[in-house]
C-alpha cells in the first residue's frame, strides 16, 4: 500500500514536472506537437462579383418621320399604325406647290446625305485598316474614335485615344465596324428615298410618294400633322434600368450581364451598352436616378421577346479568373496556418482581394496545392510540429496493401532496428 502510493505520488510529480517544463520553455526546446484535425488546401477558381437589377425590354431606337408644309399639301398615309415596314415601303404623299422649291430642296438633301455616306465609309475603311500593336498596352483609336456620328444636320467626329489591351481593342474594332455598317446601311436607305421622290418630280408628276428610309413598326401617327407625324420603332430590341448614385459608379459600359424573362423565362446573355452620365432628374433633397441600357447577344433568339417583357439582371461587376482561392473558415484575421512539407506549422500573413460565396481570392501569402490547417485552432502554435488522424475513406487500399506486402520481411527489419 505504501508502495503504490509512492508510486502514484512519483507518477504525478513527473507529470507536474513536465508540464512546468513545457510551460517555461521559451526557448522551444522541449518539441511540442499540434493535432490538427481539419485541414483544406488552397486552390483555383473563377472568382466574380453580381449587382442584380431590374430591367424592360424596349426597342433600340424610335426613328421620326417629318413633313415640311411649306413643300407641298398632305395628301395620306399609306401605312397604318402598327404595320410592319421594310425600307422603301411607301408612307405618305403630298401634292407639290411648287417644282422648283421641291427639286432644289431634294436636291441638296442628296448631297448632304451623300457626304453622310462618304464621312462613314472613310471611317470604316480607316478603322478596317488599322493595325493593332501586339503589346499589352497599345494605343486604340478605337474608343470614340475618328467616328463620323450622323444625324438631320451634320457629322461629327470625336477623337479620344486611350491604351487598351490588344485582346479588348479587336473587340471593340469589330464592334465599331458593325454600328458603322448600319450607320451606312440606314444613310443608303435614306438616299434611295430621296433619289425616288427626284424620279418621281422630274417624271412630270405633281404627287410625290415619301418612303421609309427605316425597317420597323408603325409605333406613332400624327393625324394633326404635327412633326414627327411618324415614327417607326426599330426591329431590334434593348432592355432599360435605372441605377443608383452608388451602383452609377461601379457599373460600366461591356460588362457582361446575364438575362431571365419574367414572362416567358428565358435565359439569355447581353452586355452593358451604355451608362447615362446625366441622371433623369437632378433634385436637391432627392437621390440621383440614372437610366443604363443593354444590348443583348447577336446569337441570342429573341423571336419571343416583345417590348415591355420585364426582365431580371444579373450585371458581372468584377471578375477574378484561376485566382488562388481559400474559404474563407482557414483565414484568421488575415493569417493563414500552413502545414508545411517538413511536417510543422508556419504561421502566414496573406492579403486577399475579391471574393464570393466565403471564397477568397488570395493575392500574397499562399500558393495553389499548400494546405492549411482549419481546426482546432487551440492546438495552432507557430513551429510546431503536426499530427493528423487517418482518414480511411481517403486512403487506396489497394496500394497499400501492395506497399505493405512488397519486401516485407526487409521493411519489418527496418521497423525493429528504428525502434
Amino acid at each position: 500500500m505504501k508502495r503504490t502510493r509512492i508510486l502514484i505520488a512519483f507518477i504525478t510529480l513527473f507529470i507536474l514536472v513536465n508540464i512546468l517544463l513545457v510551460y517555461l520553455d521559451d526557448q522551444g526546446t522541449v518539441e511540442r506537437k499540434s493535432y490538427i484535425n481539419d485541414w483544406s488546401a488552397v486552390f483555383t477558381a473563377n472568382l466574380y462579383n453580381k449587382m442584380d437589377k431590374p430591367g424592360v425590354v424596349t426597342l433600340t431606337a424610335e426613328n421620326n418621320i417629318y413633313f415640311d408644309k411649306s413643300l407641298g399639301s398632305f395628301q395620306e398615309f399609306l401605312v397604318e399604325k402598327g404595320a410592319k415596314v421594310s425600307q422603301g415601303d411607301e408612307l405618305y404623299s403630298y401634292r407639290v406647290h411648287d417644282y422648283d422649291e421641291t427639286k432644289d430642296y431634294l436636291t441638296s438633301e442628296m448631297t448632304k446625305v451623300s457626304g453622310e455616306i462618304a464621312a462613314i465609309e472613310t471611317a470604316i475603311s480607316e478603322i478596317s485598316n488599322y493595325r493593332i500593336p501586339a503589346n499589352t498596352s497599345s494605343s486604340s483609336p478605337i474608343n470614340n474614335s475618328p467616328s463620323p456620328t450622323t444625324n438631320d444636320d451634320k457629322v461629327d467626329v470625336d477623337v479620344n485615344v486611350m491604351p487598351r489591351p490588344p485582346f479588348e481593342t479587336e473587340y471593340m474594332k469589330e464592334q465599331y465596324i458593325v454600328e458603322k455598317e448600319k450607320e451606312l446601311a440606314r444613310a443608303e436607305a435614306k438616299q434611295e428615298s430621296i433619289q425616288s421622290q427626284l424620279t418621281e418630280l422630274e417624271s412630270g408628276g405633281d404627287t410625290i410618294t415619301v418612303e421609309s428610309p427605316y425597317q420597323g413598326t408603325v409605333m406613332v401617327i400624327s393625324e394633326s400633322l404635327d412633326d414627327p407625324i411618324m415614327k417607326i420603332g426599330s426591329t431590334t430590341l434593348k432592355i432599360v434600368g435605372e441605377l443608383t448614385e452608388e451602383e452609377r459608379t461601379i457599373i460600366k459600359e461591356e460588362m457582361p450581364v446575364e438575362i431571365a424573362v419574367n414572362e416567358n423565362h428565358a435565359k439569355m446573355k447581353g452586355s452593358v451598352s451604355e451608362v447615362s452620365e446625366l441622371p433623369k432628374e437632378i433634385e436637391l433633397h432627392a437621390d440621383s436616378v440614372y437610366p443604363f441600357s443593354v444590348s443583348f447577344e447577336e446569337s441570342g433568339d429573341l423571336a419571343d421577346l416583345l417590348p415591355g417583357y420585364h426582365t431580371d439582371l444579373a450585371i458581372t461587376t468584377k471578375t477574378a479568373k484561376d485566382a488562388t482561392t481559400l474559404y474563407g473558415d482557414a483565414i484568421f484575421n488575415s493569417t493563414i496556418w500552413k502545414m508545411k512539407k517538413d511536417g510543422r506549422l508556419d504561421h502566414q500573413k496573406i492579403e486577399t482581394g475579391m471574393d464570393m460565396a466565403n471564397m477568397f481570392e488570395i493575392t500574397k501569402g499562399a500558393k495553389p496545392g499548400e494546405w492549411v490547417a482549419k481546426n482546432p485552432t487551440s492546438q495552432f502554435r507557430s513551429g510546431a510540429t503536426f499530427i493528423t488522424p487517418v482518414k480511411l475513406g481517403q486512403i487506396d487500399w489497394d496500394d497499400t496493401v501492395e506497399v505493405n506486402f512488397k519486401n516485407w520481411d526487409k521493411n519489418f527489419v527496418l521497423g525493429l532496428l528504428s525502434r
